[in-house]
């Protein structure tokens, strides 16, 4: 039998799944759907969005520089070189509308929490961030790139 927080977890989840679709169709004209492959990625590019009020707590997106390419490009509607810092602009203004289209599914109390801006940086896979138990994790599929969004609370 599941506890509240996992069921909690569980509605969470859907939430999560569904703003990541909504936002890869409408933003980026591109399907995107949950995957179960979970792989590590070389020089990982990180956008982490705190919550805060009625929800603390963060989403963290965790991408490689080439989805970040293909996402900044898909943005802006034109190639980018890989060093150019719309690259990592366009994952923290990912990060920021899979966040506010998670936050605007929640109930009103929820809801009304306050989510920061993006920061932005190079760190380690998100396997090695966050211990399992601190919130839940999710991997994520379009035109062949993986990317993974955390959540913690």
């Amino acid at each position: 039998m599941m506890d509240v927080q996992q069921v909690k977890y569980l509605d969470w989840i859907d939430r999560l799944d569904s703003a990541v679709s909504e936002v890869f169709e409408m933003m980026l004209a591109r399907g995107c759907s949950p995957t179960e492959e979970c792989r590590s990625v070389e020089l990982p590019i990180s956008a982490r969005i705190l919550f805060s009020g009625a929800i603390h707590g963060e989403c963290v997106l965790v991408a490689s520089r080439s989805f970040a390419q293909i996402t900044a490009e898909a943005l802006l509607g034109s190639a980018s070189a890989p060093d150019d810092p719309m690259v990592e602009d366009a994952v923290g203004e990912l990060c920021n509308m899979i966040a506010g289209g998670w936050k605007s599914k929640l109930g009103s109390v929820e809801a009304s929490c306050c989510i920061s801006p993006p920061t932005i940086s190079i760190q380690k896979p998100i396997e090695e961030q966050h211990p399992r138990n601190a919130g839940f994790c999710r991997f994520y599929s379009f035109d062949g790139n993986v990317f993974g969004v955390h959540m913690a609370f």
